[in-house]
């Protein structure tokens, strides 16, 4: 697995979950949620953009972190 592409979206994901339990500062005019949104479509479009190109591993690592962060996104969405 290429380390690089491992920090990427470890990074990614860890700063989308900071943003779901509002303890990452939105841009200025933002709301928190959207700021998990955004990193969320951005390893959306990772997934879309390298289909076919990553290992097995690499393919399992953004899978998985998409998998757990919409899941999570869902699920702590206000009533």
């Amino acid at each position: 697995m290429n380390t690089h592409f491992m920090s990427l979206v470890l990074g990614l994901a860890h700063q989308a979950e900071q943003a779901i339990e509002g303890k990452l500062p939105p841009a200025a005019g933002q709301e928190p949620r959207q700021a998990a949104r955004m990193l969320i479509d951005t390893l959306g479009m990772l997934e879309q953009k390298t289909a076919g190109r990553l290992d097995a591993d690499e393919q399992k690592l953004l899978t998985d972190a998409l998998t757990a962060l919409r899941l999570r996104y869902v699920q702590t969405e206000p009533k």
